[in-house]
């Protein structure tokens, strides 16, 4: 699953693509469900439709994005290797694309296939940037440009950038790492208000609705229950929908990678509503 590509440009796509999906389904639902409580969970389907797609697009290019920066230092230092050898660079390349990097080396063997048809190493090298779309490869394409446009010898230049990347990738799991307590607080956050919000409705709201309904008017509730209900759910909605947005931007530096994570706190809280909310 993971060696399958795609970029972030893909999952843009799918993103305008599920939301207009999802925002089709609760406007057909609207006419049908608009006197009925139903029309909440017809809300929590539609909003799960427009974020569970590009979540899962998400994970898949995480996946790949993962395994492309951990093989890139090893196929930069195998071309060092090959350089300090006196191979010529494009034979080096067609070397390289034959050996197993997992999802990189198919992106290799398009660089050498343009290589082939008239570009350069550095026209190739943009173009391999462009097509991955990775902020990491294109850093590296172009301090690999620069340098040998300055007369850098390659296999010193392919070194180095070897371990720059290295150094990327260790600060990447070093903020995962670091930021993951605050993604769990995220969760945790809308485990309470899912509680408190319960607890609260069941305790407070429908046994008022009851005293009034018996004729008690000492007590009068500021909202029904189905009221309450429907204020509480768009609320958390609301919660799962930024809070979500946040921990993937805290913990991968990217507001899309938090769709997952908007997508699982969703459902859980439509669900949540389904079983306890009375």
């Amino acid at each position: 699953m993971s060696n399958l590509k795609i970029i972030r440009q893909d999952i843009k796509k799918i993103s305008i693509i599920s939301s207009i999906i999802g925002l089709a389904f609760f406007l057909i639902s609207l006419p049908i469900f608009l006197t009925s409580p139903t029309l909440d969970y017809m809300l929590v389907i539609g909003f799960a439709i427009a974020v569970t797609p590009p979540g899962i697009a998400s994970v898949i290019h995480n996946g790949w994005k993962t395994k492309i920066e951990k093989m890139l230092p090893e196929f930069l230092r195998d071309l060092a290797t090959s350089s300090r050898t006196g191979m010529p660079l494009q034979v080096a390349l067609e070397h390289s694309s034959k050996r197993n990097y997992g999802p990189l080396t198919a992106e290799l063997k398009m660089l050498v296939a343009n290589m082939s048809w008239g570009m350069n190493f550095n026209e190739a090298l943009t173009e391999f940037s462009k097509r991955m779309d990775l902020k990491v490869v294109t850093k590296a394409s172009v301090l690999i440009i620069e340098a040998g446009r300055h007369g850098g010898e390659l296999s010193a230049i392919f070194e180095s950038t070897a371990r720059y990347v290295e150094n990327v990738n260790q600060w990447t799991i070093k903020r995962k790492t670091q930021t993951f307590p605050y993604v769990a607080i995220f969760y945790f956050s809308v485990a309470i208000f899912l509680f408190i919000i319960i607890i609260v409705s069941n305790m407070l709201f429908t046994p008022i609705s009851e005293l009034s309904a018996g004729g008690t008017t000492l007590l009068k509730s500021v909202f029904t229950p189905s009221e309450a209900k429907r204020v509480f759910l768009h609320t958390a909605l609301l919660e799962c929908l930024f809070g979500g947005l946040l921990a993937g931007k805290i913990n991968e530096d990217s507001f899309m990678g938090g769709l997952k994570h908007t997508a699982i706190l969703a459902i859980v809280s439509g669900v949540a509503f389904y079983l306890f909310f009375q």
